[in-house]
């Protein structure tokens, strides 16, 4: 008895612990899905900037594979030659223009308009020369200060978008959903279960209880005639 005690404890704690653990990657999966932007090699969440490098054109700097972070409060006034610049740039992709975001050093600084419009000429840190076309100010979107995780790009990448995936939705969503209802069921069964067992041992108490009332009575009764027959003799 102690043992079949002890085993349903241990099953409850694990039913509990399981429960948890799966409402903790339902609200993983909702954080990183409603809160984040994925855009080709770039990756926001709760508007931490995040780049998967792509290419070994910064290698002495951070290497192909490694994430950085990209600092998105900053003036472009104050943008200065040696700056790593993170900015939007095209690329044709078998005859579509696609926008990705490139990580380069600044090299020059060029102004226009008395000063007032600035133009970035960057270059690769492992580029023997400069980027063909100057970077304009607005589509530089951060700078990069050094953070940096080496070799995570591809792992955050994949992450992200497996989690915004129909794979990942379902499993993240829909199974952990179906889990908790079937646990939900079995609560609920098990219930009702608990409540017909001892609503069935309460009526047989008070069958007994009848019973034994009733055969108090009758003794009872027989007494008193007994009693009532003796006083006549």
């Amino acid at each position: 008895m102690e043992n079949t005690k002890q085993q349903k404890k241990g099953l409850k704690l694990a039913l509990n612990i399981a429960f948890y653990a799966v409402l903790g990657l339902v609200v993983v999966y909702s954080v990183l899905a409603l809160f984040s932007k994925q855009e080709y090699n770039s990756t926001s969440v709760f508007g931490i900037s995040s780049l998967s490098v792509q290419s070994g054109s910064m290698s002495g700097t951070f290497e192909e594979g490694d994430l950085i972070f990209v600092n998105t409060n900053f003036n472009v006034d104050e943008l200065e030659v040696d700056d790593v610049i993170t900015y939007r740039m095209q690329i044709d992709v078998d005859g579509d223009l696609i926008t990705i975001y490139n990580s380069h050093r600044i090299v020059e600084i060029v102004t226009y308009d008395n000063g007032n419009t600035f133009w970035y000429r960057t270059q690769g840190d492992a580029n023997a020369l400069v980027d063909d076309d100057l970077v304009f100010e607005n589509d530089v979107i951060g700078t990069w200060k050094g953070g940096k995780l080496s070799g995570f790009g591809s792992v955050i990448d994949g992450l992200i978008g497996f989690l915004k995936s129909p794979a990942g939705f379902f499993i993240f969503i829909v199974l952990p959903c179906f889990g908790f209802l079937v646990y939900e069921v079995i609560k609920f069964v098990r219930v009702v279960s608990d409540y017909n067992v001892q609503k069935a041992v309460g009526d047989k108490d008070q069958i007994r209880q009848e019973a034994i009332a009733a055969a108090r009575a009758e003794l009872e009764a027989e007494r008193k005639a007994q009693e009532e027959a003796n006083k006549q003799v």
